[in-house]
């Protein structure tokens, strides 16, 4: 199985001194679980939903080997937070990005993370409410992670630990173990098999 992670700096795991993020920790716990599997962390700081769209499929494509089963999990939605770009264009890009990422083989949506601003975190919410929307429209799975991340103190103080977007591993090991327990991320990952 060849499995891309495609996001912002969240993605990537800015911020994780032990250099996994979420992605790597999830991939761990596949490899762990018997699967042969090739994974690719794509995840670029400050990338916007419009950067993330016009790169994603370019670094995907060089990366692809026909026959293989290959899935794809985003996750994106704080950077266009934190540049301002309008909700309608987040929503636009995503349903471009994910109706593309579907055409290539099964997609998975990682909903957007808190940070420790309270006025972003209020936009945060509504972006992953309409990101919501986006993937029951298109038919893709998605988990959305703002609430129980709201309501986490480990990932709040991994975050107060870093700079307050970012979190520190411990931070990333709380969502990777919260999106191991979702019936979508482990049917997705084939870790239920």
């Amino acid at each position: 199985m060849i499995t891309f992670f495609i996001g912002d700096s969240l993605t990537l795991g800015c911020g994780d001194e032990a250099g996994l993020g979420w992605p790597g920790r999830l991939a761990s716990a596949m490899m762990r679980h018997g699967q042969d599997l090739t994974w690719y962390n794509l995840g670029v700081r400050a990338n916007t939903t419009t950067k993330i769209r016009d790169r994603w499929k370019e670094e995907v494509t060089r990366r692809f080997l026909p026959g293989q089963n290959t899935r794809l999990v985003f996750s994106f939605g704080v950077a266009d937070i934190s540049n301002d770009v309008p909700a309608k264009t987040s929503f636009d890009n995503a349903e471009a990005i994910l109706a593309g990422a579907k055409a290539l083989g099964p997609t998975l949506f990682i909903g957007p993370m808190p940070v420790a601003d309270q006025d972003k975190n209020e936009r945060i919410v509504q972006l992953s409410l309409g990101f919501e929307s986006v993937c029951e429209r298109l038919g893709v799975p998605h988990v959305p992670v703002t609430g129980f991340l709201l309501e986490s103190d480990a990932y709040a103080k991994a975050l107060a630990a870093h700079d307050n977007v970012h979190p520190t591993a411990k931070g990333y090991a709380t969502l990777a173990e919260y999106l191991m327990q979702t019936h979508a991320v482990r049917e997705f990952l084939g870790l239920d098999q």
